[in-house]
């Protein structure tokens, strides 16, 4: 059964709506009165045209001024990180630091401050301690200047003091101002007797060139610092206030607005005239007309309102008159108030459709209809927008009466619903979103609603999320990423890295994993957990895998000898066409096969379907390693294993994390060798970062490990260089026996 309509506010402005509309039939001293009403309805319009104009032009000039900032901020933001950028890029902290401990300074000038200054024309950088004090400085290309640290240094202080080192923003004094970067390094040196951690310190001096460069994507005119209160109070100029690191006060930077609205207004007065001439000669017109179907019209209009605004099967509103009520809710918002918006989406909706039948799926979304209804009741809407999505909105004075509200909304949505054959489980997921201070508009209140139901989908369903602008952000970057990867295999963005495999007995290189990197042209290196997810979800990761697969093999050429392991998704290589593209890059690129191992989550392995099995045939046939990675975090055992032609099992990492301090995490590790020995299968720990960890693979006898211990992921002339260098060692003692 339909929900009945509540007896709200809302229900009283739609039938008041409906009453009011009613025009009854006038004649004789009753229609000179309608029409002098009209004359002066008229008039009135007249005079709500033009200052809806001027409204309306001044909240343009405001969106205007509003856009000017947030692109200034934006450039603000953009140059900050190119700071943090280009520090990343000279900061090749070992060799700084060990620079700096060993008082080689024309070394650190070198490696430091001339590439920061040359480089990239940054003013000022320093290298000070944990208490501010100096330890390198480079003033305008001057190693060991340090005229300009004086008004620097307040800043820097307060920032330690605050423990805020790792900040970045604007600095400005009597004496200058410039946009300050402040980068702690992450490692301490026993050699370097100053107070630790140490800092780096990079100052891009705000002159007139940096401003109108900060200005320039915005289009912004005549941009000034101010830092004052006596600057010019010009009618056109604007400003926006950002943080003075100085001393912790506000700086302001004004330009010359654009004001189109002002503009229009002034071009656009002689049609607005002409326009409310016609208008007048119209509306007399009409008005007589008007007068004669206005009763039959309002009443025909109400009657269809009222049917048209309501959801059909639950009776609550749809999605129409929703979006009108919020609107309306939102404009009549007072300043001290809140409105709060519920996007409610049932999770697995479609499978009890699919088992149980539409039948029951209509009742379910009756009774969670009848349940939101229930706990909002006249205080506020809810609505359906079709399928299992529900939506409300309620206003609320405080935080402890929203809390309130949503923890009975929860506990009302939990009980199951009976269908006659038996229950159906109710499980909701929730996004909330709270308005002013999520949204100055109801588009972006149901926006970031939206998004914080996504969230809560996403982190398991059955959950109630806040929205939070951290949310945001993560969706513009996924959207970002998502939109970019598809061309970037065009665009030659993809590259890889190599991470050694060592012998654990002798410590020597025996191999490589390739890993892929994607290198975004905005967002630095991407790592595959940003983006092989994506990839997967857009059906292009066959792509990426076999281009990763082609270009490890062409490049591992160099290596001599090595053998290489790369990373194939499930997808990829249950397609029957996968060992083919495999022996057609092994042709191309003349890489020995018996030299390349794939890698494969071994989930994989619990597959059965025959042409799994004779894709593992086919690599086998080739010659083809097939490992399995992150053994052990899921549910395939050897016993599976053992049905496919499996040349290696690779120990997951979190096993590392724990094998030296959990005894029992040990003996798991090392019965896994031991049985995986039994199948004449290699074994190789991941994850391997300390020296007690290589002490216990030692102790049980694994035969390889890789991790961070040994090396991270290099690029290819990196992994070649290492090989060298490992030639190099071992040539050195055999010469010397000889001699001897």
């Amino acid at each position: 059964m339909p929900i009945p309509a509540s007896s709200g506010w809302f229900d009283d402005l739609e039938s008041g709506s409906r009453e009011g509309s009613v025009i009854p039939r006038q004649s004789g001293s009753h229609v000179h009165r309608s029409l002098l009403a009209g004359l002066a309805a008229l008039a009135l319009l007249v005079v709500g045209l033009v200052g809806v104009f001027i409204y309306a032009g001044m909240k343009q000039d405001e969106k205007a001024t509003m856009r000017e900032r947030l692109a200034l901020l934006a450039s603000l933001q953009a140059h900050e990180a190119l700071i943090q950028q280009a520090m990343a890029t000279a900061d090749e902290e070992r060799q700084v630091l060990r620079a700096l401990a060993s008082g080689d300074l024309s070394q650190l000038d070198e490696r430091f401050g001339r590439r920061l200054n040359e480089g990239f024309g940054f003013e000022f950088v320093y290298i000070v301690d944990a208490k501010g004090d100096v330890l390198y400085s480079s003033e305008r290309g001057k190693a060991g200047e340090r005229k300009a640290y004086g008004w620097i240094r307040p800043a820097i202080g307060r920032l330690l003091a605050e423990g805020r080192a790792g900040h970045a923003g604007l600095i400005a004094s009597r004496e200058g101002a410039g946009i300050m970067v402040v980068r702690p390094f992450t490692q301490q040196v026993e050699d370097i007797k100053a107070p630790q951690p140490l800092v780096a310190v990079t100052v891009d001096l705000l002159d007139d060139t940096l401003l109108q460069s900060l200005a320039a994507p915005a289009h912004l005119q005549d941009i000034q610092l101010r830092t004052g209160r006596g600057a010019s109070n010009h009618p056109d100029k604007v400003g926006t206030s950002v943080p003075n690191l100085y001393d912790g006060t506000e700086a302001e930077l004004a330009w010359r607005g654009s004001q189109p609205g002002r503009n229009l207004f002034r071009n656009a007065l002689p049609a607005l005239a002409v326009i409310t001439t016609l208008l007048s000669v119209t509306f007399l017109v009409m008005m007589f007309r008007a007068l004669r179907v206005a009763a039959a019209l309002a009443e025909s209009e109400a009657q269809a309102r009222a049917s048209a605004s309501r959801d059909y099967l639950t009776g609550l509103y749809n999605r129409g008159y929703f979006i009108e009520a919020l609107d309306s809710a939102f404009a009549g918002l007072a300043p001290d108030g809140r409105l709060v918006l519920l996007f409610i989406d049932l999770d697995d909706f479609k499978m009890i459709n699919d088992t149980a039948g539409h039948g029951a799926g209509d009742v379910l979304l009756k009774a969670v209809g009848s349940r939101i209804a229930t706990v909002i009741g006249d205080r506020g809407v809810a609505g359906r927008f079709g399928g299992d999505e529900f939506v409300a909105f309620f206003p609320a004075s405080d935080a402890s009466e929203i809390d309130l509200l949503l923890t009975r909304l929860q506990a009302e949505l939990r009980p199951p619903v009976p269908d006659g054959a038996g229950e159906i489980r109710v499980a909701a997921s929730i996004g909330v979103a709270e308005a002013p201070q999520d949204a100055i508009s109801a588009s972006d209140l149901m926006r970031r609603a939206d998004i914080a139901l996504y969230r809560a989908k996403d982190t398991g369903g059955n959950t109630l999320c806040r929205f939070e602008t951290q949310l945001e952000s993560e969706r513009n970057a996924r959207r970002e990423i998502e939109g970019a990867l598809g061309g970037a295999l065009e665009r030659g963005e993809l590259v890889i890295a190599y991470q050694p495999q060592v012998d654990v007995a002798s410590g020597r290189v025996v191999g490589f994993e390739t890993l892929l990197r994607w290198d975004h042209p905005r967002l630095g290196r991407l790592l595959p957990a940003q983006f092989i997810a994506m990839a997967e979800e857009m059906h292009i990761i066959a792509g990426l895998d076999l281009y990763g697969m082609r270009r490890a093999c062409t490049e591992a050429a160099a290596l001599r000898g090595m053998s290489i392991s790369v990373n194939v998704a499930p997808a990829t290589m249950k397609a029957p066409t996968f060992a083919a593209e495999v022996a057609a890059i092994l042709a191309d690129t003349r890489f020995d096969p018996a030299m390349l191992e794939i890698e494969v989550p071994e989930s994989i392995v619990l597959n059965t379907s025959d042409e799994l099995s004779r894709t593992f045939a086919a690599l086998r046939e080739l010659g083809v390693g097939v490992a399995l990675d992150d053994y052990g975090t899921g549910y395939a055992s050897l016993h599976h294993v053992s049905r496919f032609p499996i040349s290696r099992i690779k120990i997951d990492r979190s096993f590392m994390v724990k094998a030296c301090t959990d005894p029992d995490v040990a003996a798991v590790v090392e019965h896994k060798l031991k049985l995986a020995r039994s199948l004449r299968i290699n074994v190789t720990a991941e994850g391997v970062e300390t020296r007690e960890q290589l002490r216990f693979l030692r102790e049980i006898g694994m035969p390889t490990a890789q991790g961070y211990l040994f090396a991270p992921p290099l690029p290819i002339a990196a992994a070649i260089d290492m090989l060298r260098r490992q030639d190099e060692a071992q040539q050195v003692p055999a010469r010397g026996g000889a001699q001897g």
